[in-house]
Formats: C-alpha cells, sequence, structure tokens
C-alpha cells in the first residue's frame, strides 16, 4: 500500500456544525488515496493567520463574524494567501449573491447524496490533476437573484436591527444609497418569489 496523500481544507464557518458534518461525510465515503484534514476557521482573518498550506477552502460568506458581505474580496484574500488552494462557497447564500471568480459553490439545502456526487468530484480532480485543476459548480434551489455585496449587507443589517444610520456607517455610504441598496435587493428578490420564497429569504437574513 502506498503512502496516503496529506490533503488539508479550511473551512471558514461560524457555525461548528458545517465542519461536523463534513468530517462524517469524509468518515462515510473515504478516498483510498487521501488522508484529509479539516481545519475549522470562524472568520478569513483568522484562516489568513495559519500557516498550513491548504489545497481548499470552503467557506460561508455569511456565517462569520464579519457584518460586511463582500465575497469577492474574501477570495482574493484567501488566493493571495494561499496560492494553490480552490475556494468553494457553500452556504444558503448561494443563488442570492453575485460570484465571479470562486471554483464551486453548492447551496447548504441541497441533499445528502447531491453533496456526497459533489464531494467525489472535488477529491477527484484534486488527485488527478494536482495543483493545477480547474472546476466550477453552481448548485443551488432555484432561480437566482445575484445581489451585491452592498446589497445584501444591508439586508443583513436590517436583519440584525440595525437604524439606517448605523447602516450608512458601517458600509461608508450615505443614507440615500442604503435605501436604494435596500430597494434594489428587494426588486430582485421579488422576482424569485414562489413557494419556498420565504423560507429562502430567512436564509440570507439569519
Amino acid at each position: 500500500m502506498g503512502t496516503k496523500k496529506e490533503i488539508n481544507i479550511a473551512v471558514v464557518d461560524a457555525c461548528e456544525f458545517t465542519l461536523i458534518g463534513l468530517e462524517q461525510l469524509v468518515r462515510r465515503d473515504p478516498v483510498e488515496s487521501m488522508n484529509i484534514r479539516f481545519h475549522g476557521f470562524m472568520d478569513i482573518e483568522d484562516l489568513c493567520c495559519s500557516g498550513i498550506d491548504y489545497d481548499a477552502v470552503i467557506y460561508d460568506p455569511l456565517n462569520t463574524r464579519n457584518f460586511m458581505v463582500n465575497v469577492e474580496q474574501d477570495i482574493q484574500a484567501i488566493k493571495k494567501r494561499y496560492h494553490r488552494a480552490r475556494v468553494y462557497i457553500y452556504s444558503s447564500s448561494v443563488g442570492f449573491l453575485k460570484v465571479s471568480s470562486v471554483d464551486g459553490m453548492f447551496n447548504k439545502s441541497i441533499s445528502l447524496g447531491d453533496l456526497e456526487v459533489l464531494w467525489r468530484i472535488i477529491t477527484s480532480r484534486i488527485s488527478s490533476a494536482g495543483t493545477n485543476y480547474h472546476l466550477n459548480i453552481s448548485v443551488d434551489a432555484g432561480k437566482n437573484a445575484c445581489l451585491t455585496s452592498e446589497e445584501a449587507s444591508v439586508l443583513r443589517g436590517y436583519a440584525w436591527n440595525l437604524k439606517t444610520k448605523q447602516i450608512a456607517r458601517l458600509l461608508g455610504c450615505n443614507v440615500r444609497q442604503v435605501y436604494f441598496y435596500k430597494s434594489n435587493a428587494m426588486n430582485k428578490l421579488n422576482v424569485m418569489r414562489g413557494p419556498a420564497f420565504h423560507q429562502q429569504i430567512r436564509c440570507i437574513l439569519n
């Protein structure tokens, strides 16, 4: 039996059950050629202080300690620190947020069976193509709203019961812009109205 390849995967998610669930998934469906180790972090800042060279980073842009939702900035920070790491979003925000530079996106509402299949694809690409593989998978629960970082942050601010002036201060803009972002966000989300609309909107606000 040959030596197993060490694979380090960072999970950036304030919810500890995400890390626990992924670890259980690997135990259920182990990859014989790999020794996969997960490392949990609360936010991007904590991750970037780690000295380990990660093969992949899985993170939820909504479930962190940061108020601002800026996925592109997060991805740039991760790839600047860990050049060979592939970045995957595993979040209820998939289908709501506009993202272009991520390697894959998976909604937390997908079934366990679908998640297992996607996990096999990721690990097979790691083993077959080393550090030069390219994979872009997007799995969500319905139509896309494509909220900007500002629009998502404004909705989060109101969900946290912040006043409009407080949100404006955190975003570095004026009150009128906050109302503009809110109006745009609600217009986009109204297009998605359907049987599961209220359940989906709770995901992005909670």
